[in-house]
């Protein structure tokens, strides 16, 4: 009879756990398709990502602090919905695969010299100041980065161009993946990273056709939602996750954000479908926050703590979930050395029911949005997934890619934590 009950439970979690994968996968199949452009500032991505989640509160029966779900504000964002054309010596480079702009990248156009440019001159300002004595200006510098020792170096050679008279842009040969992110400006010259293996000494010319639009005041939006507690509704839980990612760079370069972060925006949404049932309404109210434009800087949480719907120093704790979508190595919580209490609890769970291999910590940071919460004084920690794919930032971080393999754990080990928090 136990065998026959023990049995009998490893399927009930296994059912329960299959539901909540399965919800999961459904939404980051949702954000992570063709409709949905990234959910960037192209094709109203980050618009259809927000209604998406919006719908899904309403479909939940979240209760709702605005009619629509949704916070609005205004940013500014730089974009590339147009022509991005790279040719080197009349080769064809494809967007995302071969090369990137900075996200600060203006438009450009036009057929330009390479002139390369030895990395061991870079921070010498004497033989900086001979380099730049030559003709320069029909040309891009072009330097490989595995010669650049650090980032003063490329802001000095940034600077050295930084003049009507000298060089049109700078081109760097880039040894590893190529990463992309967004800007809030527009460079007054472009900066182009190509993949090692498609350049050579020997080239000695650039064709470019690249469209850049700086969008002024766009509105984007957060998306807010809430379950009432039924023991102290003006105490509140607040889960975060950030829905907008990178968008499109040209008309086939799709940056889809798949573990970054569709796969966080899933586990929000898995919560509040969890909490907003009457069998697991909890005893402090839970607020659900999918942030807006976390990639331009963290802007959808420094707005919403510059305007929250009720004071913040109501909030008993903020979690917030970043790149769910792996785990294999365990997670790893941001100011789990600040907040040894939350962190203690969360180890305690997980040593006790095994979920994941290992809770690691660490301390503050300012790379997620938790951090303007946590400048506020309010206690917030950010979670996030350890092992599994390493695409990040490139058009690599597909669903394809994410197995997903302790999203059921990561689940359980949160919501036992919520159970056994005071």
């Amino acid at each position: 009879m136990k065998q026959i009950f023990l049995s009998l439970l490893f399927l009930s979690n296994l059912f329960t756990f299959g539901q909540d994968k399965g919800l999961a996968r459904d939404i980051i199949d949702t954000l992570t398709s063709d409709n949905y452009a990234g959910r960037g500032y192209i094709k109203d991505g980050h618009l259809k990502a927000a209604n998406f989640i919006a719908q899904k509160f309403d479909d939940f029966g979240l209760e709702r602090f605005d009619s629509d779900f949704k916070q609005e504000f205004q940013i500014n964002v730089n974009t590339f919905g147009g022509i991005t054309d790279v040719l080197i010596d009349n080769k064809l480079l494809f967007a995302g695969v071969d090369f990137i702009v900075d996200p600060s990248c203006p438009t450009i156009k036009g057929e330009f010299k390479l002139k390369w440019l030895n990395p061991k001159i870079v921070g010498n300002p004497k033989k900086m100041g001979q380099f730049v004595q030559s003709d320069l200006k029909e040309s891009f510098l072009i330097i490989d980065k595995t010669g650049i020792t650090d980032t003063v170096q490329l802001e000095f050679l940034n600077n050295m161009i930084h003049n009507p008279f000298q060089a049109k842009g700078i081109i760097i040969v880039e040894p590893k993946k190529l990463t992309w992110g967004t800007a809030q400006v527009q460079r007054p010259y472009p900066i182009i990273f190509i993949k090692k293996n498609r350049l050579k000494y020997s080239n000695k010319e650039i064709e470019l056709d690249i469209e850049a639009k700086l969008k002024k005041n766009e509105i984007t939006q957060n998306v807010i939602g809430y379950v009432k507690g039924s023991e102290r509704p003006d105490s509140f839980i607040v889960f975060s996750a950030h829905y907008d990612h990178l968008g499109m760079f040209g008309p086939d370069a799709v940056f889809t954000g798949a573990n970054d972060n569709a796969s966080g925006t899933a586990l929000l949404l898995n919560l509040a479908q969890h909490y907003a049932k009457p069998e697991n309404k909890p005893k402090n109210s839970i607020l659900f926050i999918a942030f807006g434009a976390e990639e331009a800087g963290l802007l959808g949480s420094k707005h919403y703590v510059d305007n929250p719907y009720f004071p913040l120093e109501k909030i008993n704790l903020q979690i917030n979930v970043d790149i769910m979508g792996t785990g294999d190595e365990g997670i790893k919580m941001v100011n789990g050395s600040v907040h040894k209490d939350v962190y203690d609890l969360f180890s305690k769970i997980n040593k006790e029911k095994g979920y994941l291999s290992k809770v690691g910590k660490r301390g503050p940071s300012a790379n997620s949005d938790h951090y303007w919460f946590d400048q506020k004084n309010v206690k917030s920690i950010f979670i996030y997934t350890l092992g599994g794919s390493k695409a990040y930032h490139d058009i690599y971080d597909t669903p394809e890619n994410l197995t997903l393999s302790k999203y059921n754990e990561c689940f359980q080990l949160i919501t036992d934590f919520i159970q056994g928090y005071k």
